[in-house]
């Protein structure tokens, strides 16, 4: 399964948006309702950044699902053209034909990852195109193993693009949770002011956070 960078959660926006309803619970103290607004925007860019971070969680999946493609594709491509090239040689795995095409076991190769085995057809389509004395039926091989290569270059393209974009976002995520603890702690020094000033003890800021 792929990996997926992680940022902030949910539960950091809910913390949040506790301070914003707590602070504007009592709408007659124009201080708490003030201090209320200076934190709600926070709420709003969370929701944005949570929009934008399933889309691009989607797109994630969605490259992931043209990797598994792309490599079923290969995957039998490669495995179609080992067939063929057994048949030429009787079977035999050590023959010069084979060990031409395959240095290590076909069914070695099929087990590989897109990512590793995308080299591996490289070459081999490249010894297929250098080779002139082959069968008709082996050479007709190149074009599905080419056509299954350009599908696995684009999906490992496509992954590792949109795994890109969704780093870059948790990016912004992390700088939100940066802006909104600083926040929060701003607003908590405000309290112990407005307690100071109301005579009230200091732990009643205290009720305003989660």
């Amino acid at each position: 399964m792929t990996q997926r960078p992680t940022g902030c959660s949910e539960a950091d926006c809910d913390t949040v948006a506790f301070t914003v309803a707590a602070l504007a619970a009592n709408p007659a103290d124009e201080d708490l309702v003030k201090l209320s607004h200076r934190v709600a925007p926070l709420v709003t860019e969370w929701d944005a950044l949570h929009a934008d971070r399933r889309r691009l969680e989607r797109a994630v999946i969605a490259a992931s699902a043209q990797v598994r493609v792309a490599d079923a594709t290969l995957d039998l491509a490669i495995e179609t053209f080992a067939a063929d090239l057994l048949e030429a040689t009787g079977g035999d795995h050590d023959s010069g034909l084979y060990k031409r095409f395959f240095t290590e076991h076909h069914e070695d190769i099929i087990a590989m990852g897109l990512d590793s085995e995308v080299p591996v057809v490289t070459l081999l389509v490249a010894a297929l195109d250098a080779t002139d004395d082959l069968p008709p039926k082996l050479k007709a091989h190149a074009a599905p193993l080419r056509a299954g290569l350009q599908l696995g270059n684009s999906a490992l393209v496509s992954r590792a693009d949109a795994l890109g974009e969704l780093g870059r976002h948790v990016a912004r995520e992390l700088a939100w949770g940066e802006a909104a603890e600083s926040s929060l702690v701003s607003v908590h020094r405000a309290l112990e002011r407005l307690a100071d000033t109301r005579d009230l003890s200091p732990s009643w800021a205290d009720a305003f956070f989660e």
